[in-house]
């Protein structure tokens, strides 16, 4: 489920936070199958798919940052997987499992090569030794199978709503047939289309600017009765016309009391 908020940004990146925020799981993931059941053949994203939108911003030409900084990534992935994925048999999953499932996440869209993963494993695993041979493979394999193919329940999944009027969703920019990626929903909250592309026919508005900067009164010194008048004039405190059309609010011909 995913909650609803209103408000502003300047650019995608100012967005980016929210929509991480709103991703946030907000379901048990018990809750969130019987919820799949109702969204009428919508497609999840899988845990490769969440995983690359979450941490996109962070790629250089594709691939995620190596050594340390990987190793931090794996950890932090690891302990928000930690916060609702279970077992099959309902048990609390170790801490290296946890990881195997984050890496194996990083490498199922490609911003994470398998050799770079299993290094990063390696590193910081409580059990190195356990991080080779074919048993090591296999679950590896696995669990990219799993990342790639499975649904993600550990995210909010903000799928389209099934009676979206499809010519909205095209001039959104949406995909009615897959859930949206934190960059998508950041977009959208920044007004833009789910691709990045301005959307046909919106209106901008002119940026609000502070009264400080239109009327010019100095940091934080009271204006003097003689500029407070000019400034209710709709002058500036010099007594200078304002630049440009007169904002809304200013009108002239009041005085101070």
């Amino acid at each position: 489920m995913l909650t609803c908020r209103t408000g502003s940004a300047g650019a995608p990146r100012a967005a980016r936070n929210m929509a991480e925020h709103l991703l946030q799981q907000t379901l048990p993931p018990e809750m969130a199958v019987m919820a799949d059941y109702y969204k009428q053949g919508v497609t999840p994203p899988t845990a490769a798919e969440t995983a690359y939108g979450r941490y996109s911003r962070l790629l250089v030409d594709g691939q995620l940052p190596g050594g340390d900084a990987l190793d931090e990534l794996v950890k932090g992935e690891a302990v928000r997987i930690g916060e609702s994925a279970l077992a099959s048999d309902g048990a609390a999953l170790d801490a290296d499992e946890l990881r195997l499932r984050a890496v194996a996440a990083f490498i199922g869209t490609g911003p994470v090569t398998r050799e770079e993963g299993t290094a990063s494993l390696a590193r910081i695993s409580t059990s190195p030794d356990d991080v080779a041979g074919t048993d090591f493979e296999v679950r590896l394999e696995a669990a990219v199978t799993a990342a790639t193919t499975a649904p993600d329940y550990t995210s909010a999944a903000a799928t389209p709503r099934r009676d979206m009027n499809p010519a909205l969703a095209q001039r959104l920019g949406i995909d009615t047939n897959r859930g949206l990626m934190a960059g998508e929903v950041a977009l959208l909250l920044n007004g833009q289309r789910a691709d990045g592309r301005e959307i046909e026919g919106k209106q901008t508005q002119s940026a609000t600017l502070p009264l400080t900067q239109i009327l010019g009164p100095q940091g934080d010194q009271k204006p003097s009765r003689e500029q407070l008048e000019r400034m209710l004039e709709g002058k500036t405190v010099t007594g200078k016309a304002l630049p440009g059309r007169r904002p809304s609010g200013l009108s002239g011909g009041c005085k101070p009391p």
